[in-house]
C-alpha cells in the first residue's frame, strides 16, 4: 500500500474513533446513571482497541516495503501486546 494512502486511511480511522468517543460522551450526558455509563464504556472497551489495532495494521502495511521483515513482526507483536495488556 502506498504510504500516502495509508496515512489518509489512518487519519479517517482516527477521526472515526473520535466521533465514536464524542457520541459516547453525549450518551453519558443523556443517560446520567452509573449503569448506562458502564454499558457505554463497555462498548468503548471493545471498539477502541479494535480500531486502534486497525490503524496500526494500516500503518504497518504502509511501511511494508520500507522496513525489514523482523522489524515489521516486532511492530505487530508490540501492538498486539498493547491490546492484550489493556484488555480486562
Amino acid at each position: 500500500m502506498e504510504a500516502g494512502i495509508a496515512a489518509k486511511i489512518m487519519v479517517y480511522l482516527r477521526f472515526s474513533l473520535a466521533i465514536i468517543s464524542l457520541i459516547a460522551v453525549y450518551l453519558m450526558f443523556k443517560y446520567p446513571t452509573v449503569e448506562a455509563g458502564l454499558r457505554i464504556n463497555a462498548v468503548l472497551a471493545v471498539t477502541n482497541p479494535l480500531i486502534l489495532l486497525l490503524i496500526n495494521l494500516v500503518g504497518v502495511t504502509g511501511l511494508a516495503g520500507k522496513l525489514p521483515l523482523m522489524k515489521l513482526v516486532m511492530i505487530i507483536m508490540g501492538a498486539a501486546l498493547i491490546i492484550i495488556g489493556t484488555s480486562k
